[in-house]
């Protein structure tokens, strides 16, 4: 359509058929962009009114409560039962960075440094299911791109993967380099597939996103404890942190959120543990 012809009728429909297979969090981005553009071409004297005027969403926001991480008690679980899957690594990982998904599985051994002990986060990858291919990209936000201190633990992990990584099995595709643009230069960057530290034992390619959801989901099932999928394992680093006395702006480095708000309000959880911990440091500072 023409951006003169758009009505508010038509913006309400965009939302209106979005309803039934996208979730709130979803509509409201569309929202904001479609707001945002439409204001834009006002300012512009494109258009003479505002089109989003007076339309709203209705569909509700998932709460932060209905957002899956684990306990102390349920992570112990998951890690003695993930100690037998072929991507324990993997899993436990996320448990000491934060890493996104796409992060974890684009991570190469060009942006891990033994020496410094650290992590660069500065890509990420997945899977186009339409197409059939990878893709490669810049992280979610400028604020994506960080360096993240390795705990003992990262550390291990990282060392023992690179001291095996001679005998695993490779598929044709790690042959391939992709491009993509660097976000912060304007630049074309590569990942280079051969050098990817995680891909999957069976078929030496990529792991897909979905490949280890279904995994989790299977842990879960035998561990007897709810499932839950990758992104809980990034909840649960985040709640960890705070519960360990992390500052709040340090954790929102960390994870690579443009807004503390976002840091806090989505991915910080308040535990049974930590509210009763609480009220007996409370207790005795009064005692």
């Amino acid at each position: 359509m023409y951006l003169s012809n758009v009505k508010p009728m038509h913006c309400k429909k965009v939302f209106i058929l979005m309803d039934a297979d996208y979730a709130g969090s979803t509509i409201r981005q569309t929202y904001i962009t479609m707001g945002t553009m439409f204001k834009a071409a006002k300012m512009n004297d494109l258009i003479r009114k505002h089109p989003m005027d007076g339309v709203r969403y209705t569909k509700p926001v998932r709460a932060k409560d209905d957002i899956k991480f684990l306990t102390r008690d349920e992570q112990r679980i998951f890690l003695e039962q993930a100690k037998r899957s072929h991507n324990y690594n993997q899993y436990a990982l996320i448990l000491e960075t934060g890493l996104r998904t796409g992060e974890l599985i684009s991570l190469t051994w060009d942006a891990i440094d033994f020496e410094k002990r650290t992590l660069t986060v500065n890509k990420t990858l997945e899977f186009r299911y339409k197409s059939q291919i990878w893709r490669a990209g810049p992280p979610k936000t400028p604020q994506s791109y960080r360096t993240i201190p390795l705990t003992d633990r990262a550390y291990e992990i990282l060392k023992s993967v690179w001291e095996s990584r001679e005998g695993r099995k490779e598929s044709p595709i790690l042959s391939e380099v992709l491009e993509y643009m660097d976000r912060r230069t304007g630049h074309t960057s590569k990942l280079v597939m051969c050098n990817l530290v995680f891909i999957n034992y069976r078929t030496g390619a990529p792991a897909k996103n979905s490949s280890y959801d279904a995994h989790l989901y299977k842990l879960c099932d035998e561990a007897g404890i709810e499932r839950f999928c990758m992104h809980a394992l990034r909840h649960t680093y985040a709640t960890r942190a705070i519960e360990s006395g992390m500052q709040p702006k340090v954790l929102q480095k960390l994870l690579g959120h443009a807004s503390i708000k976002t840091t806090m309000d989505r991915y910080v959880h308040v535990t049974d543990d930590s509210m009763n911990l609480a009220v007996q440091q409370f207790e005795r500072l009064f005692a």
